[in-house]
């Protein structure tokens, strides 16, 4: 390396590291990002199965099969999955750094809720869909439809809010709006993602207030009809670590340099700049801000330690959720696909398509589940025996529409948040019941009985068919990372401090960390841009005495502005 001399270092490649890192190269400072692990994305990593077997192998409290899928290079599998919402701080970081031309996206097909009938109900989150739903009544309909009408406005100062911001969002919607039911539990732990119903679990896990929860149900309601009906995006080969790879691509494209697969063996700091040794590398990285998660620093820096508030002015971003609790994570790949209901919208074409049809069977049967390529399934506090009582579960289901697997092959992620970090219980045997109630439901309903002949009855019957045993698994349980505790730092502090980007712990609620990361991404950058200047680096090619050029934008304007899609009115 000719220079080893940079303005900012960064240190991980998950996807908050890596949005600050475009962002920094974009904005014309050098860059370098180093990584220990061969790949990009750091905890949010996709990965072949082979990698992911590597992964596990490694860190003996992770359980999985002995055996691994044909093809098992084809697959890309994300340690931390998540879904996009189309309109939020993640996607309009894509649209605006040119990174979204890296990538593909897929629209998610379906949400929906696990009944303990051993169905799935569908979640109906657009006008369309309550007005078609044959399962609500008429005052019902009016109720949830006086609801979404409530959510998806500015409703910070409406009436109905007064006083109830930090309600549980449960009781909120039975005292003011008079939801109950199936419509209720799909509200609170479908649109709103919430993990249980009250405050069941006192410090050890975050209440699910009304305030954060209608955020929640807001972006769902506008995000759907920006890019097609549905309000979630799904990154192609595996999503979040792919996406995390894309900014580390547009930061080298804008000068930023990578160095992955090294161990850090130090880092010290002087007055002016912070001094990083690796293994195996012969130059010392030296830079004026360091950039790193609490994870990748030595103890005896904490003290320079500066965490910083959201830069955002968005304030449904100040509620995101980026967990307080550890999950507990599963993975299966199955040869099977996850058999999902239709939309009301849906069936209405079928119907449409069989009454145009010459001959008329008024016993036809209602059209069949067909098995879909992405999509979630919920399952609310004791939705299936021995799964949780108090906390929802969530299962991603991706297919080869997401570039993500072989044809004919689905990934599940399966996801519970804990109200303890206990290790007691294996984490195969937390998510069992999830994942066999999922199985299940790739079997076809039995069709009704017909009226049988005698030489009927005499036939052999056809055998049930039963779930598929999956071809891979793996079960985690994910941790937050540890804090650190730093002090205050004088304003006459000769040390500049560490640009620390907040911790992404675990969170089960899949659209939370990719807008969260986005969020952290701004707040780094602008804390490193004040350090910056205040240790007056100039950037790019500008001459001492040149005057510096303000940064007035957290993106600089593209060449070509990006077309955006319409959004649906409410």
């Amino acid at each position: 390396m000719d220079n080893a001399k940079f303005d900012v270092i960064l240190v991980g490649t998950g996807l908050t590291e890596s949005i600050t890192a475009a962002a920094l190269a974009k904005a014309g400072f050098k860059v370098a990002h180093i990584d220990s692990n061969g790949y990009y994305g750091g905890g949010e990593a996709s990965l072949t199965v082979d990698e992911l077997a590597a992964w596990a192998d490694s860190a003996p409290s992770i359980a999985r099969s002995s055996t691994l899928p044909a093809s098992s290079r084809h697959y890309a599998i994300c340690l931390r999955p998540s879904v996009i919402p189309s309109v939020g701080p993640l996607i309009s970081s894509l649209v605006a750094s040119g990174v979204a031309r890296y990538g593909g996206f897929r629209l998610l097909e379906r949400v929906a809720v696990y009944h303990p009938s051993g169905v799935l109900k569908h979640v109906p989150g657009t006008k369309e869909d309550v007005f078609k739903s044959k399962e609500i009544s008429l005052i019902d309909k009016r109720r949830l439809m006086r609801f979404l009408m409530f959510a998806v406005s500015d409703f910070e100062e409406k009436k109905e809010l007064e006083g109830a911001q930090d309600t549980p969002f449960a009781e909120f919607l039975t005292n003011v709006f008079s939801l109950k039911g199936e419509m209720h539990t799909a509200l609170v732990y479908a649109l709103a993602l919430c993990s249980s119903p009250s405050d069941l679990f006192g410090a050890q896990m975050a209440v699910d207030p009304t305030l954060p929860a209608l955020h929640r149900i807001r972006r769902y309601l506008r995000s759907a009809g920006r890019y097609g009906a549905s309000p979630f995006l799904v990154g192609h080969y595996g999503g979040t670590g792919e996406i995390a790879q894309g900014f580390c691509r547009a930061s080298a494209v804008s000068g930023g340099v990578y160095i992955l697969g090294r161990k850090i063996s130090s880092i010290s700091h002087s007055e002016s700049h912070y001094s990083i040794t690796l293994d195996d590398f012969p130059d010392t990285l030296t830079a004026s801000v360091l950039i790193s998660s609490a994870a990748h620093l030595p103890p005896q820096l904490a003290h320079l330690a500066t965490f910083l508030p959201s830069s955002s002015t968005d304030p449904s971003t100040t509620s995101i959720d980026t967990g307080t609790h550890a999950s507990v994570r599963g993975i299966a790949i199955l040869d099977r696909g996850i058999l999902f209901p239709l939309t009301p919208s849906s069936q209405d074409q079928e119907q449409s398509e069989e009454n145009a049809s010459p001959a008329e069977d008024t016993s036809t049967p209602p059209p069949a589940p067909t098995p879909l390529d992405a999509g979630i399934i919920v399952f609310p506090p004791s939705s299936v025996p021995g799964g949780s009582t108090i906390t929802a579960a969530t299962v991603l289901v991706t297919g080869e529409g997401t570039m993500s697997t072989p044809k004919d092959r689905w990934i599940l992620y399966i996801a519970l948040p804990l109200p303890d970090a206990s290790d007691a219980v294996p984490a195969e045997d937390l998510l069992r019941p999830y994942l066999d109630a999922t199985l299940a439901l790739t079997v076809p309903p039995s069709p009704p009985s017909p009226a049988h002949t005698s030489s009927e009855l005499d036939s052999t019957p056809t055998p049930t068919p039963t779930p598929p045993a999956p071809l891979f698994t793996a079960f985690y349980i994910e941790h937050p990372t540890a804090p650190l505790s730093p002090s205050p730092l004088s304003p006459s502090s000769s040390h500049k401090p560490h640009i620390i980007p907040a911790p992404l712990a675990p969170s089960a609620a899949l659209p939370d960390a990719p807008d969260a990361a986005a969020v952290h991404a701004e707040a780094a950058f602008w804390g490193a841009v004040r350090a910056l200047r205040e240790l007056g680096v100039r950037r790019g090619a500008q001459a001492e005495g040149e005057e510096q050029e303000d940064i007035e934008s957290f993106w600089p304007p593209l060449e070509v502005e990006a077309e955006e899609g319409g959004e649906e009115e409410w």
